[in-house]
């Protein structure tokens, strides 16, 4: 009888033990990195690090990378923080027009004379703005 009760006992702890580890586990995978690459139109170095600046600046995002020549940028996110929409958002809030949105007027002109990119007549004509809903 007291073997039965030990190896009950046993069992109860093996199980308790490994309950909390595979709930870690369930949410270390849903918090695991969303991945997007987008267009983002800029310049030179000063837009490079404008752009990677505003999409660290989002909570969640985990690395960004501008490739100038290519006018893309990838980056790695937690989704369960943000979105490659809030991601976008903070970039055209800086003056940078995206696959999605595009940066206001002003916003845009009062970047530094290197960095007035051309404005691509497709995207001004069926992007919306950063903070339009």
């Amino acid at each position: 009888m007291k073997q039965t009760v030990t190896k009950h006992f046993m069992a109860l702890f093996l199980v308790m033990l490994f309950v909390p580890i595979g709930n870690a586990v369930a949410d270390d995978h849903e918090s695991s990195p969303g991945e997007a690459e987008f267009t983002v139109l800029g310049n030179c170095g000063m837009c490079k690090d404008r752009i990677e600046r505003a999409a660290y600046s989002v909570r969640g995002v985990r690395s960004a990378e501008w490739d100038e020549e290519n006018q893309m940028i990838s980056v790695r996110y937690r989704p369960n923080r943000t979105s490659q929409e809030e991601i976008e958002r903070a970039i055209a809030e800086v003056g940078h027009d995206t696959e999605n949105f595009l940066a206001d007027d002003e916003t845009y002109e009062n970047l530094h004379h290197c960095c007035i990119y051309p404005r691509d007549p497709e995207m001004l004509e069926n992007n919306r703005r950063y903070d339009e809903e």
